[in-house]
């Protein structure tokens, strides 16, 4: 048999042996009708040989009895070392006659004999299958219970069913006073998927999940614990989710995963509980979207394998969830099917100092859940509790445990437990009897009960449960047996005392885990200072014995062990381990934790170097820039030749709009990597700000100059120069070489294996297309990129690519547009993608503003321009103040709309960007059309002719004659204003009707019905009218129907 299942010291089979046989033994006896039977053993006052002999006699001792029972079972027969100095014998096509036989002629063999020179005897207990119970839970509870009995009454001898001693069951059974608030769950579950239950601690949240779980009638519960000693782990309570999944039913696990998209396979292994668990294929990496995604995916397709049943997503003891899984919960609140309801529990006293905290206020504005608030039993409700764990207690116990415990139902089950234990409440063979005279001297809180348990425990037993609360909420009993030193029989035996103190619980394999997390918490703040060092020290040890196979999922709790032993030289290594793995999971804040701790440590000024340039990586990554900027300075203090730290700082500031900065960074950094491989960083980067800034002839320089050397570029950087160069040529108009560049990047993207940027390129010849005004060919290249970043899940690249086909449509077919924009914020609110929030709410207001929706318009607008001030998004600044600038403008409020067109014309003066600027131009012109001052929107229009011979956007270009003739029109110039208004048509006369040509036909209306040719204005009037109705523009239509009632008068 396999060593996993051997007890090493007795040779015995172990714990875990005995779930698998029993397991194997139910399905057999089920298939013929048989029977079996479980004989527990339990050697008499053994703790006196551990007392006056040592541990190590008494191992030898316990290694003796096992030989002995092996000589006085059958061969069939197997026995388990259950745990310390208990055993049990498991008898195949057995029954109760059968066990009572052999516990008989055990007993009888024992008192016959010694075990090395001492006298031992065993209390026995049994349980037959299937009459006592159908679980191995039940079946070893029932012999255990006989044991216990069998103790009682003077052990050496067999526990009998007839004679049973009450003894409590705790946990209660059943769930007790929470009826209203069930109720209260299921119907809420009707409108809403998230359930949140607060209270104190030992209120019974848990329950009452578990109970409407019940209520529901489903089997399917994916739960994940939070853990406060787990709290540096990025995304711990769903590992912990999926490691309860695979425990319970690895087959739907493997199914459910298999059924995924690959790419979402490869970011579940992030949060499986060991390496190589599933086999997937590995893929590139590319942000916490796509982690997030996969859990989404991965509960959508467990939902659908149980249909039409529910599945539940439940996330306990939510005040200690690590700052990445309340990303995780958040993006699963929003995006979860129907199907899928999720709870969360939180103890009220804790939420406060907790990440969970920053989401409460945004949950409650976007309405994403409803919550309800436990409060104690009543003093009837308190006596049903009792009834159910002790069956009937004297009604002076029932009252002072209700006083005393205050309605808690936790607190209620100590309260009895300790009562029980110091012999205060005891079952006399008829009834329980309370000892009233006693009743002063109760625990006043849950903390003064385990205080007491602390107080009055073996020295021994204290410091294994101290290293456990040391360990976590779930342990096992090798890392306590590593960690201190001793053998695993000890432990088990210690062990075995924690459980009948309540202190603890087993599970099954040999694991154990406290009753409550805070009795750990309560355990670990009593333990003192130097003990608490020491023991830090030993677990973290101990995990690097037991778990070197697999230590790479251990890191972080080795960081935190090691730093809490004061052991710097494990704590560093660990902490950069820890860094680099929570960085690659997408966890930031705790990355940053890790790197800052890290620096504590580090003495190597390389090192330091290289971690401060990491964190300057993640606050990039976050958009914390300011702080970027502090690591990138503190990097060229220790190197001021670093030239990654000069390409990070241009990179950040060109980010924040500050282009000015970002070129002198940029501008250095290119000198310092003059002649190295490394310069082509730069050059691609200036080109690039260079384009941004309008700076097209310099951009277009630095370009080509990579491409006379493209031999000594990567191919990387080369595809990057291709693109840079196509993106150039297409604000020039150049639509032709435009492709050719965007092509050439496209195949050098192919042939790297790129698919994120072969997207990119997709996106860029749609554009290009765009321009062109040739919409079929530009939607076509972008739902060619849309599929290749749904398929790689790359949730940026969807956003934009969205957003493109939004705009494009805004002049075809606004309803369309509108949908485009829809599913692109819905998406952009998931991901907290704030840039392009603002571009989308400017769009949608944009479009609700063409439909008339005027107050929906503001909204949108007001909301893109407070986003993007609040993320110093300056271009978003820029476009939404333009856009409330026009709406105030065109509904009369000039005042208003001014206030915003000044906002727009000192933000794009500050950054300097042409084709922002000439969208200020534009304004501006709007409100000197509207005041009548035609020599000053001349000029501007002249300015604005000047700027496009550089700028030659061919939309830009449309306008700048429209409004040249608009301007002719004003003035009576009606022959030139009509040749500008023909020149801007041939542009898009050949295209499908679009809502410049519909702008073109109505404005030459305004101006023949100016001129007095009422017959062509009507004509002009009629023409835009169609193609606004197909556009759905209500805004112009009404702009037309007012024009031509004023025509016939």
């Amino acid at each position: 048999m396999k060593e996993i299942y051997r007890d090493e010291l007795t040779g015995c089979y172990n714990r875990r042996y005995m779930h698998y046989w029993i397991e194997n033994e139910i399905k057999r006896a089920n298939r013929f009708d048989t029977k079996f039977t479980l004989i527990l053993l339990d050697i008499d006052d053994f703790r006196k040989i551990n007392n006056n002999f040592g541990h190590l006699e008494g191992d030898r001792v316990l290694a003796k009895f096992a030989e002995f029972l092996r000589a006085n079972i059958r061969e069939v027969d197997s026995i388990v070392r259950y745990g310390g100095d208990e055993f049990i014998v498991l008898m195949p096509n057995s029954n109760a006659k059968g066990a009572l036989e052999l516990g008989n002629r055990i007993i009888k063999a024992l008192n016959t004999i010694e075990l090395r020179t001492h006298t031992i005897h065993c209390s026995v207990g049994f349980a037959v299958f299937p009459d006592d119970a159908t679980k191995a839970e039940g079946l070893v509870s029932q012999a255990d219970s006989l044991m216990y009995q069998a103790k009682k009454q003077g052990k050496n001898r067999i526990g009998m069913k007839h004679e049973a001693i009450r003894r409590l069951r705790i946990p209660s059974p059943v769930t007790i006073g929470r009826d209203d608030e069930t109720n209260w769950c299921l119907t809420q579950l009707k409108d809403h998927q998230t359930i949140f239950i607060a209270g104190e601690v030992g209120i019974g949240k848990t329950r009452l999940v578990i109970e409407t779980k019940d209520r529901l009638n489903t089997q399917v519960i994916a739960r994940g614990n939070a853990y406060e000693a787990l709290s540096s782990v990025a995304y711990h309570p769903f590992k912990n989710m999926f490691s309860e999944l695979i425990n319970k039913d690895f087959a739907l696990v493997q199914q459910t995963v298999k059924r995924m998209a690959e790419v979402y396979q490869s970011e579940l292994t992030k949060l499986m509980p060991a390496e190589g668990i599933l086999r997937v294929v590995q893929t590139e990496e590319l942000d916490k979207y796509r982690l997030f995604n996969a859990v989404s995916e991965f509960l959508l397709k467990l939902s659908e394998a149980v249909y039409p049943g529910t599945t539940i997503l439940f996330m306990d003891d939510l005040h200690w969830v690590d700052r990445p899984s309340c990303e995780l919960l958040d993006f699963l609140m929003r995006s979860m099917s129907p199907n899928v309801k999720i709870f969360g529990t939180y103890r009220v006293e804790e939420v406060k100092n907790s990440p969970l905290s920053d989401y409460w206020g945004i949950w409650a504005r976007e309405r994403l859940y409803t919550q309800i608030t436990l409060s104690p039993l009543s003093e009837e409700q308190s006596n049903q509790l009792l009834e159910a764990i002790a069956g009937g207690l004297p009604s002076a116990a029932s009252k002072v445990i209700y006083h005393e415990s205050g309605g808690n139902p936790f607190f209620i089950e100590e309260i009895l437990t300790e009562f029980h234990r110091r012999k205060k409440l005891y079952w006399d063979g008829h009834q329980w009897i309370f000892v009233k005279s006693m009743a002063g001297s109760i625990p006043s809180s849950i903390e003064e009960t385990i205080k007491r348990k602390l107080k009055l425990m073996d020295h021994e037993v204290r410091k294994f449960l101290e290293i456990a609360a040391v360990f976590g909420q779930e342990f096992s009993a090798d890392i306590i047996a590593i960690a201190s030193k001793r053998n695993v029989g000890q432990i088990m035996e210690a062990l075995d005392e924690l459980c009948r103190l309540g202190c603890i619980k087993p599970r099954a394999s040999d694991t154990y885990f406290f009753s409550e997390d805070i009795v750990r918490q309560i355990v670990y703040k009593n333990i003192k200072r130097g003990n608490l060092l020491q023991y830090h020290r030993m677990v973290g040890e101990a995990i690097e014995t037991v778990f070197h196979g697999v230590i790479s999922n251990y890191h972080e709790q080795l960081a935190h062990h090691f730093a809490l032993a004061r052991d710097g030289a494990k704590a560093l290594v660990y902490s950069k381990k820890a860094a680099l793995k929570a960085r690659d999971n997408y966890a930031h804040s705790l990355a940053l934790t890790f790197y800052e701790t890290a620096l504590k440590y580090e003495e190597n000024i390389e090192e330091i170097f290289q971690i401060r340039l990491s964190l300057a990586d993640i606050y990039i990554s976050i958009g914390n820039y300011k702080k970027a900027v502090e690591q990138l300075h503190f990097c060229l203090e220790i190197n001021p030749n670093a030239y990654r730290a000069y390409e990070k700082l241009g990179n950040v500031y060109e980010k924040i709009g500050e282009y000015r900065r970002s070129l002198k960074y940029y501008e250095r950094g290119m000198r310092i990597t003059q002649g190295t491989s490394a310069v082509s960083i730069f050059r691609a980067a200036l080109a690039w700000l260079y384009t941004r800034m309008g700076q097209y002839k310099r951009a277009k320089e630095e370009c080509e100059d990579m491409l006379r050397k493209k031999k000594q570029i990567s191919s990387h950087t080369l595809g990057d120069a291709y693109v840079i160069l196509g993106v150039i040529l297409l604000r020039l108009g150049k639509f032709n070489r435009a492709e050719q560049c965007f092509k050439k990047s496209l195949k050098i993207r192919r042939s790297i294996g790129d698919k994120k940027n072969i997207a990119a390129c997709y996106v860029d010849l749609g554009l290009n297309y765009q321009g062109k005004f040739n919409i079929r060919m530009s939607e076509r290249f972008f739902n060619r990129a849309l599929s290749i970043y749904q398929e790689v899940g790359y949730q940026e690249g969807i956003l934009i690519t969205l957003n493109n086909l939004g705009v494009m449509y805004a002049n075809y077919d606004l309803p369309k547009a509108e949908a485009y924009c829809l599913e692109a914020l819905s998406k952009a609110k998931l991901i907290g993608a704030k840039r392009t929030i603002v571009l989308l709410y400017n769009n949608l207001g944009m479009i609700g503003y063409s439909r008339l929706m005027n107050e929906q318009a503001q909204t949108s607008f007001k909301q893109a321009l407070r986003l993007a001030k609040e993320i110093k998004f300056y271009e978003g600044i820029i476009f939404a103040s333009i856009s409330l600038s026009e709406l105030h403008r065109d509904k009369g409020r000039t005042k208003r709309g001014r206030v915003h067109l000044e906002t727009a014309l000192r933000v794009a003066e500050q950054i300097n960007v042409k084709f922002l600027n000439i969208d200020c131009l534009m304004e501006k012109m709007e409100y000197y059309l509207r005041a009548r001052q035609y020599k000053r929107a001349d000029r501007l229009a002249k300015k604005m002719t000047v700027q496009l011979k550089t700028e030659s956007n061919v939309l830009y270009k449309i306008y700048n004659l429209m409004y040249r003739a608009r301007i002719l029109a004003a003035s009576r110039n009606f022959s030139r204003a009509h040749n500008y208004y023909s020149r801007a048509f041939n542009y898009v006369k050949t295209l499908p009707e679009n809502k410049i040509s519909g702008e073109i036909y109505y404005l030459r209306g305004i101006a023949f019905k100016k001129e007095g040719r009422l017959k062509e204005s009507l004509k002009m009037f009629l023409q835009a009218d169609q193609i606004f109705k197909k556009i759905g523009n209500l805004r112009y239509l009404e702009k037309i129907e007012q024009e031509i009632a004023g025509a016939k008068v």
